[in-house]
C-alpha cells in the first residue's frame, strides 16, 4: 500500500502540470477554427444537403438521432444546446424555413430546418464562422445555396 501512495502523487503532479497546457492547446484550437478556412458538412454522412433537409421535414423528434438522420427536438432544447456548447446564435433565416447561427467566438456554425411543430433538425454545420460572412457562402458548402 506505501508504494501505491507515491505513484498517486506522481499521478496526481503529472496531471496537475498538464493541466495549463490542455488549456492552452484548447485555446490556440478555437483561435485557429475561428481564423482558418471554412469547412462544412451534412448532419447525416453521404446526403446533399437538400437530402437531409428533405429526410428532415419528416422525421419524429429524437433525443438520440444516430448516425443515418438529423437530430430533431424542440426548438428551445436545439436553441439552448447551440448557446451552451457553441455560444451560436441566429445570425440569418431563410423562406425555405432554414436558420443559420453561428459564433464568431467558436468559429462554428450551423444550418437548423424550423418545422411548423416548432421542432428543430440540425441539417449541417462547419467551422471558421466568423461574424461577417457571407450566410449565403456557409448554405453554399454544404449544397443549400
Amino acid at each position: 500500500m506505501r508504494i501505491l501512495r507515491p505513484l498517486r502523487t506522481l499521478a496526481l503532479i503529472a496531471t496537475a502540470a498538464a493541466l495549463p497546457a490542455a488549456a492552452a492547446q484548447a485555446a490556440a484550437l478555437a483561435r485557429s477554427t475561428a481564423e482558418g478556412p471554412v469547412r462544412g458538412w451534412t448532419s447525416v454522412a453521404g446526403m446533399t444537403g437538400p437530402e437531409v433537409v428533405q429526410l428532415a421535414r419528416h422525421l419524429p423528434v429524437e433525443t438520440d438521432p444516430g448516425s443515418d438522420k438529423p437530430w430533431c427536438d424542440a426548438a428551445p432544447v436545439v436553441q439552448s444546446a447551440l448557446t451552451a456548447e457553441f455560444e451560436e446564435t441566429m445570425v440569418a433565416r431563410r423562406a425555405d424555413g432554414t436558420s443559420l447561427w453561428g459564433s464568431d467566438a467558436m468559429g462554428t456554425w450551423t444550418v437548423l430546418l424550423e418545422r411548423a411543430d416548432t421542432t428543430h433538425c440540425v441539417i449541417a454545420s462547419g467551422i471558421g464562422y466568423r461574424d461577417g460572412v457571407d450566410p449565403g457562402s456557409l448554405y453554399a458548402r454544404v449544397g443549400l445555396g
